[in-house]
């Protein structure tokens, strides 16, 4: 009995190191450099219509994955975070391409075309990316 409990506190103790191991290389992982990766290109009503019809099969090909999508822009705001906020226009009017920008000094406007690029995060009732940068 007593053997059995010393073999038991050494299995989690073992897994508890395990554990700490893996939270490590999780919490250390390089992030990737988006604003000079290549990217998938593909336009913003594409992109919508692929999530949209086929969220799976989108997410299969873009999910966490760095995306350059062109397309309108339909609003530019600001969030709580101070970073620059770009919808675009996709086949429903509600909805479209959420970017969220990394870039301070860049410039867009409503009703411009642009292509962003950035990291897909999946579809809520947008397609979402983040730490997007503008393509010149």
């Amino acid at each position: 009995m007593k053997q059995m409990k010393i073999i038991l506190l050494a299995v989690v103790i073992l897994a508890a190191i395990a554990a700490g191991y893996v939270w490590l290389f999780i919490w250390n992982k390089p992030q990737t450099n988006v604003e000079q990766a290549k990217g998938i290109q593909v336009e913003a009503k594409l992109l919508f219509q692929a999530y949209s019809s086929n969220e799976q099969q989108a997410n299969a090909t873009y999910l966490e994955k760095i995306v350059e999508v062109t397309g309108e822009v339909t609003t530019v705001s600001t969030n709580a975070e101070g970073f620059m906020v770009v919808l675009l226009k996709a086949d429903d009017p509600m909805f479209g391409i959420n970017c969220t920008l990394e870039q301070k000094d860049v410039v867009i406007k409503k009703g411009e075309t642009v292509t962003l690029k950035g990291i897909c995060t999946g579809y809520l009732t947008d397609v979402v990316l983040i730490r997007c940068y503008k393509v010149k």
